[in-house]
């Protein structure tokens, strides 16, 4: 793998405390597989670190031309501090991409259980699966406590009126600490929860989890209990979403 340096192109936050960073590599070939990741080093950080430069990523596809976004929720941590007080324009040096969390090859019902920031491969698979016309069927299940801490809820549920091979099902488990109305799913992805959302032919389907160590233990056992085969599954799980 070879590491380039890219240009800070963009922040926003996509949920609360969650941050979206475009980052610009024009003029440096890079291609990537949706889903894979890239390792992001800071380039002469302002707060040392004794973590070290650099942290993994999912890319969580573009925006724009020759960029890729990443995203990560906010918390007490050094690297994400100079991350987020960065000024715009500003370098950073990426590696990869690595891994094989990629959709299948071949057509077919895909289902994605994703749980909060865990979501970020999957936002790249359905952006290029929308922009290529891609023959997968995909569906989307989505867990986070509240409507406000969700990243990318806006944008995924508009995604579903473009693609009509799309399906985003959002789930909420701590409605009683949001401030916002909610009148869609609720409820954690358990057993019983995916008995009602799976149909029948749910082995006929290939299953994609990603997110917290916690969220991805429980998902893939929650699967096997409704009777889908482990060869039928793939699982990542990022320790620092």
């Amino acid at each position: 793998m070879s590491r380039i340096r890219v240009s800070l192109k963009r922040r926003e936050e996509v949920a609360a405390g969650t941050f979206a960073f475009t980052f610009d590599y024009d003029g440096h070939p890079f291609s990537f597989l949706p889903g894979q990741a890239v390792d992001v080093y800071l380039v002469d950080p302002p707060h040392p670190d004794p973590r070290g430069p650099q942290h993994p990523f999912s890319i969580a596809g573009t925006a724009g031309p020759n960029t890729i976004q990443i995203a990560t929720r906010i918390r007490e941590s050094v690297w994400k501090k100079n991350l987020l007080e960065m000024p715009l324009g500003g370098p950073i040096e990426i590696e990869g991409p690595w891994g094989e969390f990629v959709l299948p090859k071949e057509p077919g019902d895909v289902v994605m259980l994703a749980g909060g920031i865990g979501v970020t491969p999957f936002r790249a698979m359905v952006e290029d699966a929308s922009a290529r016309s891609l023959p997968h069927d995909l569906a989307l299940i989505h867990s986070n406590r509240t409507p406000e801490e969700t990243p990318f809820l806006a944008q995924l549920k508009r995604w579903t009126t473009a693609n009509h091979r799309f399906t985003y099902l959002p789930t909420m488990t701590q409605m009683e600490k949001s401030h916002e109305p909610w009148v869609g799913v609720r409820g954690r992805i358990d057993q019983a929860f995916l008995d009602e959302v799976l149909d029948d032919h749910r082995n006929e389907a290939r299953y994609m989890v990603a997110g917290p160590k916690g969220f991805v233990d429980a998902a893939v056992a929650a699967l096997h209990a409704v009777g889908v085969q482990p060869d039928r599954i793939l699982a990542e799980d990022f320790p620092g979403y």
